[in-house]
């Protein structure tokens, strides 16, 4: 019971003190640690979710044996309290996970649906993004909204830089930055060799995919809004590629 619910096995022993200082003790570390960003990076959704498994787990085996030692069971409480209990966590979580997820946790989970990132980011890869993330810069991986939709790519440059693409070649404010993150043989098309210059727009960012010949980024539809970003890609929490589980992306 504990495992499913924090602290329901406490209260299944008549511990209700205790059971509300379990679930206390959990959604108060699992909000400290959304206020100081530690969700939003795959070693802090670890030791996150390593922390729940460790509150649970010792509330169910203070839960056990308290019931092993049947003379010192507190009068058991109610099924209609039980029902409240577990009614009370459940609304708590659902509120948390879902209308305060970015706001209070400050990250969001997505799974990679295209193959644009590819291979920094391939079809499949479950990422973990920073929703506080207000000021991008050349190299970030994003998560931004089009046309009633997410999705990823990375900042090729910010508002006021001046930006080409010469045989391949990023050029942003002059500077080669060479084919920037894509892989030669991905960068082969026409429309993927040559960038005529042009200069981003105040509060905009351009969007290149790493898989460049394959993705529909800036290149077609245009710069993005900094508004319309809604966090930077921190890592890859997991991927059916063992070696890219726990990749962190600066």
């Amino acid at each position: 019971m504990s495992c499913m619910v924090a602290g329901w096995g406490l209260v299944y022993v008549g511990r209700i003190v205790w059971a509300l200082r379990v679930a206390g003790l959990m959604y108060a570390g699992l909000v400290l640690a959304g206020i100081f960003g530690v969700i939003s990076s795959p070693k802090g959704m670890y030791a996150l979710f390593a922390f729940i498994v460790l509150i649970k787990l010792t509330s169910a085996l203070a839960a056990a044996r308290l019931a092993h030692k049947h003379d010192d069971i507190a009068a058991p409480p109610g099924v209609r309290f039980h029902i409240l209990y577990v009614a009370a966590l459940a609304g708590v979580t659902l509120i948390l996970f879902l209308p305060l997820k970015s706001m209070l946790l400050g990250y969001q989970l997505y799974q990679i649906p295209s193959g644009s990132m590819s291979p920094t980011l391939a079809i499949g890869d479950y990422i973990v993004t920073d929703t506080r993330y207000s000021k991008p810069k050349v190299g970030d991986i994003v998560v931004y909204r089009f046309n009633g939709t997410e999705a990823t790519k990375r900042v090729a440059a910010v508002g006021g830089d001046t930006l080409a693409i010469v045989n391949g070649d990023l050029i942003n404010n002059g500077h080669n930055l060479g084919l920037f993150f894509a892989p030669a043989n991905r960068v082969k098309e026409a429309y993927s060799l040559t960038l005529a210059p042009l200069k981003v727009e105040a509060d905009h960012v351009y969007l290149l995919g790493d898989n460049r010949d394959v993705s529909n980024d800036s290149r077609f539809m245009g710069q993005v809004a900094i508004d319309d970003i809604t966090g930077k890609v921190t890592g890859i929490w997991f991927s059916n590629e063992p070696a890219k589980i726990g990749s962190t992306f600066e």
